[in-house]
């Protein structure tokens, strides 16, 4: 019988031990309720030192202050302070004024007819003066349809028809070399949607992207040449950020030096994809990089960690604890000498610049090794001072740059086209992107007219299929300048 039921319920033992467990369960989902609450205090609490402000999903920042502008829900407006700053000079200056052209390096040379007559009186004008007026002159594209006549005729000895040549243009192609050029550095290079280069050129979108395959894997011959300069350079960088393919997430790539540019879009961020651009070979130079271990396991070279990551990093405890009297104490110096090390290379040359490197590499390390309480502060100065071979290679050499500025600024781009295009839509296209941009984008920095150079590349693919394509676009092949050792 029920406890409930039971005339002798006070006396009854069922009773009594369903009492017991009845209690015991209540103290048991209490101390539950109290580990949930616990819970998401210190879930909010990490968040809010993480995204450098209150917890509110709607005002937070998802990578502190790493986050970019357009993940960024509800943005303030700008302070009074702001929109005071304006570029330029400060007021009152006098300007250098605008340069003339010489007649020799301008373009072209008009001379403009006389006037009449005094346009106010109508009297002659006398006392006649010359001067040069330098004007800048836009050619406005226009869209040109040919018809060739083509002459056919048969061969009798070889057995075989020959026909005219159509100059400028690719066999099978309905598009000139020169609207071929344009339309991909506007769109690989300047960002221009295919489908507003399709409507200024008055063709389908279809056919530019068919277009588009078919170059690219006429020119892949070209990047296997970039990948070894860029191995073979003294410093290099490296940088990844999200792309995505049909949907899919993935990631771009890529690798650069002063003069090179390789991409490499797939589908992860694992540490296969830089193994396969630096080999299994000795790894020359120096590769500056932030401090994503996907490079930690594939470099084995020497290694330059970004110092504007590091200094973000940083910055973020003294913002999220101003009161800290650890932060209040180490951060601000050390703010100040890792933003003196990231200028150093603009400010300082030769012995100059030897001094000040040791000095402000002593003063970083003299910081980091002061005894602090605080684990997340003692974390960021452990790692400057056990991983001091990868902090300062910018020390001992003027050439490294110690951030990451050149990779972030070469993948801008590719950053703006994403929020276009919002990534590829097959694996052929991912193929032609990586082709393509690693060409163009390479052009861009040995060529003042990467149009031009690429159209002239096409033209000679044109009149003979088995031309090197690496030495059209690179030129002949030299042996390798002396490179730092590994």
């Amino acid at each position: 019988m029920p406890p409930a039921k039971c005339q002798h319920w006070n006396r009854c033992g069922k009773y009594t031990e369903l009492a017991v467990r009845i209690d015991r369960l209540e103290e048991r989902l209490a101390a539950k309720d109290r580990r949930i609450l616990a819970l998401e205090e210190e879930n909010a609490r990490l968040r809010d030192a993480q995204c450098g402000g209150k917890a509110n999903p709607a005002t937070a920042k998802p990578f502190g202050s790493s986050t970019p502008s357009s993940l960024i829900p509800i943005k303030p407006n700008s302070s009074e302070e702001d929109r005071k700053l304006v570029g330029g000079q400060p007021k009152g200056h006098p300007g250098h004024g605008r340069k003339s052209v010489p007649d020799g390096e301008a373009d072209e040379v008009a001379e403009l007819p006389r006037p009449a007559s005094c346009p106010v009186s109508g009297l002659p004008l006398a006392s006649w003066t010359t001067r040069t007026r330098t004007v800048v002159h836009m050619v406005p594209a226009r869209r040109i349809v040919r018809n060739y006549t083509i002459y056919r005729a048969w061969c009798p000895l070889c057995g075989k028809y020959h026909e005219s040549e159509v100059p400028g243009v690719m066999p099978y192609f309905a598009f000139t070399n020169d609207l071929i050029s344009q339309v991909l550095v506007d769109h690989f290079r300047a960002g221009i949607p295919l489908g507003t280069l399709a409507r200024r050129a008055g063709v389908k979108k279809a056919a530019l992207k068919k277009m588009a395959h078919k170059v690219a894997e006429l020119l892949e011959g070209g990047v296997a040449r970039l990948v070894e300069e860029f191995c073979a350079a003294p410093v290099k960088h490296a940088d990844e950020t999200a792309w995505s393919c049909d949907g899919k997430s993935g990631y771009a790539w890529g690798f650069f030096t002063p003069t090179v540019s390789v991409y490499r879009f797939r589908g992860t961020r694992a540490s296969t994809v830089p193994a396969e651009i630096f080999g299994e070979g000795a790894h020359v130079g120096v590769l500056g990089v932030d401090r994503y271990s996907a490079y930690n396991c594939a470099w084995r070279g020497r290694m330059q960690y970004c110092l504007e990551h590091f200094k973000r990093n940083v910055r973020d405890l003294l913002e999220a604890e101003p009161e800290n009297k650890e932060y209040q104490k180490h951060i601000p110096r050390f703010l100040e000498l890792l933003a003196s090390a990231m200028t150093l290379r603009s400010r300082k040359r030769g012995k100059e610049y030897d001094e000040e490197s040791v000095s402000v590499r002593d003063e970083l390390l003299a910081i980091a090794r002061s005894p602090v309480k605080d684990g997340r502060l003692k974390g960021y100065f452990d790692l400057i001072v056990n991983r001091r071979d990868r902090f300062f290679q910018w020390v001992c050499n003027p050439e490294v740059e110690a951030e990451n500025n050149l990779a972030e600024r070469r993948l801008r781009p590719l950053v703006i086209a994403r929020k276009v295009c919002f990534g590829s839509q097959s694996e052929k296209g991912l193929k032609t992107r990586e082709t393509l941009m690693t060409i163009i984008d390479t052009l861009s920095l040995r060529c003042d007219d990467p149009v031009a150079k690429l159209s002239q590349v096409l033209d000679a693919i044109g009149r003979s299929k088995k031309t090197n394509v690496s030495e059209l676009l690179w030129g002949p092949k030299t042996q390798p300048a002396n490179v730092a050792k590994a």
